[in-house]
């Protein structure tokens, strides 16, 4: 590969936004048939040189080359004439178009009168849809879809322009690990066709099982580039860091029957979404909750946020009643719920740091003086950052200034300054990096030891395990099995949820996870 003459590549690449150097003389370059990996810590600058390499930004020093022809990108359109196609973290698709309208958006093609050839667009789709492994109906609405289904369209979309170099950013971000497998299997494809590949993600198993290269970034400078073979993951962290990762040391532990229960879920429904699922969590206990797509799992902790409303059954905060019709019933009963998406549903972005994170604070009582208040605000500011090692210039920055990790860490932080006694965590590690999440994972076990009721819905078996003292694992709806301290692993959380989806007898005998499971 060091002979061949890059089909992409980028020479000392800078930067800037203001005063902030996002780049500083970054070189990258990718060859037909690689996978290039590139990884950092969130902030590090893949985001900026990526945009850099799909024409949305224009460099402020340094050179880019396409098939060693020197190239100055007016804007996205001329990246993607250049055969630079981008599969984006967020999702492009317009829900209410068709999978076949949104895979040629803006190249469809055309009869007389400048009509869309249906014919010809539903036959180029399933082409497309076919190399990928897919059996959509072209003419299916993209918003129908499941997630894995949703990202295997953006990526035909970006394959419609015959591409020879695709940047892909996060593509597994909300993939569970069947999905996952299928994608992977879908980019080696396009490698072994000659499509270079450049990968970004968080998920470092990833990186090994599909990169042939890694370019390392932190802190807006290039650290490296290896081979992947040459290199293990302890070294890749450290890396990406400038220091060595410090383990989370977590044994998943039984608490004790006299713990007080914070939060008790019995028989709580909700027709089409889940039904007779009961629980609880005690004060100082981790509770996660596995499922594939379709479990229920999102839907029962909106529920009991009051997003959704159930149909049967009751919950508990504290030995009191929650009926929560509304987030702000449930926010006073002492419940916080930190959403699977944070820019969506958690983040406000025309507000500071500070603003976002006191959003559901308790409010004052209008008595005392403005100073006094922005003070004791200041204070707690400077607790709660110091606690979640929140990278924030000032408490006043702009909230988008922050890396995804920071505002993954300030939603966290405004649980806390809301002073839940019940967390409800959806996904709380998505789209952050190995530092952030190590962070995060931390902050969890101290807020549980400090007396919370925490409870962790995630895609990511080997999360649950690492943070979580039991699982529920739920299937269609139902809590199929609970995985004590004994059997808290990875393997066996993806087995019990797979299993639960395939085993119709399970999924129709109620469990009561009230009471001990057999090991």
């Amino acid at each position: 590969m060091p002979d061949q003459q890059p089909i992409l590549a980028a020479h000392g690449i800078v930067k800037r936004f203001g005063g902030v150097q996002a780049l500083r003389g970054v070189d990258f370059d990718l060859h037909a048939s690689e996978v290039h990996a590139l990884v950092g810590e969130n902030g590090a600058g893949k985001s900026t040189l990526i945009r850099v390499l799909a024409g949305l930004h224009r460099p402020d020093e340094g050179t880019l080359e396409v098939n060693s022809r020197s190239m100055r990108f007016g804007g996205p359109l001329a990246a993607r004439r250049a055969g630079i196609g981008t599969v984006a973290q967020e999702f492009t698709l317009v829900p209410k178009l068709s999978v076949a309208e949104n895979v040629l958006l803006g190249h469809e093609p055309r009869r007389p009168w400048r009509l869309l050839d249906w014919p010809v667009m539903r036959r180029r789709t399933s082409e497309l849809l076919e190399q990928l492994g897919l059996e959509i109906d072209p003419q299916a609405r993209a918003g129908s879809l499941s997630i894995a289904d949703q990202q295997l369209v953006e990526i035909a979309k970006a394959l419609s322009l015959e591409p020879s170099v695709l940047i892909m950013d996060e593509p597994t971000a909300a993939l569970n690990p069947a999905e996952v497998d299928r994608l992977i299997d879908v980019v080696g494809a396009l490698r072994d066709r000659g499509v270079g590949v450049l990968y970004v993600t968080h998920r470092l198993g990833e990186v090994f099982r599909l990169a042939d290269r890694i370019t390392v970034l932190r802190d807006g400078e290039q650290v490296a580039t290896q081979a992947a073979a040459a290199i293990d993951e302890d070294e890749l962290i450290t890396q990406m860091l400038g220091r060595e990762l410090t383990a989370v040391d977590h044994e998943p532990q039984e608490v004790a029957e006299d713990r007080q229960a914070l939060l008790r879920v019995s028989e709580l429904s909700l027709e089409g979404d889940f039904s007779q699922v009961s629980f609880e969590v005690r004060a100082g206990e981790v509770l996660g909750i596995a499922g594939l797509v379709g479990s229920g799992r999102s839907e029962l902790m909106r529920a009991l946020f009051g997003l959704l409303h159930p149909t049967a059954g009751t919950a508990e905060v504290d030995a009191t009643s929650l009926t929560a019709t509304h987030p702000r019933d449930a926010l006073a009963a002492g419940v916080f719920l930190l959403a699977e998406d944070r820019k969506a549903e958690g983040l406000i972005p025309d507000l500071s740091v500070r603003e976002n994170l006191f959003l559901t604070a308790a409010p004052d009582d209008g008595e005392s003086p403005w100073l006094l208040r922005r003070s004791a605000e200041t204070k707690e500011y400077e607790q709660v950052k110091s606690f979640l090692d929140i990278r924030a210039d000032s408490p006043e920055q702009p909230i988008p200034t922050l890396s995804g990790g920071n505002q993954q860490k300030v939603l966290l932080g405004r649980a806390m300054a809301s002073h839940a006694r019940v967390l409800l965590l959806s996904e709380p590690t998505r789209g952050v990096d190995v530092g952030a999440k190590s962070d995060i994972y931390r902050a969890l076990r101290k807020l549980a030891a400090d007396d919370a009721a925490v409870v962790v819905s995630s895609s990511d078996a080997l999360e649950l395990s690492q943070v979580c003292d039991r699982c529920l694992v739920m299937s269609k709806g139902r809590a199929v099995r609970v995985l004590g301290p004994a059997e808290l692993d990875e393997d066996s959380i993806v087995a019990a949820a797979v299993r639960g989806r395939d085993d119709d007898e399970a999924v129709d005998e109620h469990v009561d996870v009230d009471k001990e499971q057999p090991a």
